[in-house]
């Protein structure tokens, strides 16, 4: 394609825009979630680091102009990201939180300054090899940062955490970026190297959301269908606990309340009946025994009539 500046500078623009949106949907289902839950702090730090080294290399490369500042502002959402992981997963307070990125920013700051001077001196010496390096060594970076995720995602055995619109915004605003480079005068492979990549790990992270999604979903709606089994199980073996008690307190009853030296054709061997009608079996004994006043001339033990126990019956 013929060299294009205005053409480079519009599809940067976009692909700008895009990649400084990107950030904004992760940081707010962090926040708005309480939870970052499957993202990977490693990754985050680890595209900061990315970032921080692109940042030096479009600088010094004078790549176009919403480029830089997309890559400043991508360095400020992954560094934020981090600092939610910290708080929200790691057990930091919020000041603490804040503290360690507020000194991981300052110390980026310093590096960024003193690189972006140092690759300038060795440029006046008829050198570009240390900027090439920052370049690559960005793609390399940003390759490492997205390993982390992988593993989380191996763990969580589905994608979860990551938002959609993330991973979505990262993909297009790649590919803004490449047909901007291709407008250049001369096509920069650092700079393509690290958008292909971005775009080829995020189009993975996409594929697995699809295959393990969904096996996920289906395995937590079987577990869902168990429990009601296991509860019902439970009760099950309350309700069936509950007779033994019963039957462990009439035994009581009937031992207390029951002579067994007492025998009659009226009185059935669980107490004695009653004119109420009522079953032999029942638990609530009307008559008690008092042994200690026998009859003359008679074994039989002296009846009292229970007041309390016939309303109770």
């Amino acid at each position: 394609m013929q060299p294009n500046k205005t053409v480079e500078t519009a599809l940067a623009t976009v692909g700008a825009i895009l990649w400084i949106l990107q950030g904004f949907p992760q940081i707010w289902k962090s926040y708005h979630t309480k939870s970052t839950k499957g993202v990977s702090p490693h990754m985050m730090i680890i595209w900061a680091i990315s970032s921080l080294f692109f940042m030096v290399y479009g600088i010094t490369r004078s790549l176009a102009i919403p480029s830089i500042i997309q890559v400043h502002f991508s360095f400020v959402v992954f560094s934020i990201s981090w600092v939610q992981c910290l708080y929200y997963s790691h057990g930091y307070s919020l000041k603490k939180a804040i503290a360690c990125g507020a000194i991981w920013t300052l110390a980026c700051a310093g590096f960024e300054i003193g690189s972006i001077f140092g690759l300038w001196a060795a440029q006046d010496h008829g050198t570009e090899i240390p900027m090439v390096a920052y370049g690559y060594m960005s793609s390399v970076v940003c390759v490492i940062g997205l390993l982390p995720q992988y593993y989380e995602i191996y763990v969580q055995k589905e994608v979860v955490g990551l938002s959609y619109m993330f991973i979505f915004t990262d993909i297009v605003g790649g590919l803004f970026y490449i047909f901007a480079l291709m407008f250049r005068p001369k096509l920069d492979i650092s700079a393509m190297v690290i958008y292909v990549l971005t775009i080829g790990m995020m189009i993975l992270i996409l594929v697995l959301a699809l295959i393990l999604n969904p096996k996920a979903a289906k395995r937590r709606r079987l577990e869902g269908i168990e429990k009601p089994t296991t509860a019902d199980d439970s009760t099950s073996a309350t309700v069936i606990a509950l007779p033994t008690e019963k039957v462990q307190g009439s035994s009581e009853v009937k031992e207390k309340f029951h002579n067994d030296e007492y025998h009659s054709d009226s009185e059935p061997e669980c107490g004695p009946s009653t004119p109420t009608g009522m079953e032999p079996h029942h638990e609530v004994p009307i008559l008690e025994f008092h042994p200690e006043a026998p009859q003359h001339h008679q074994e039989l033990e002296e009846l009292k009539y229970d007041s309390e126990a016939a309303q109770k019956v």
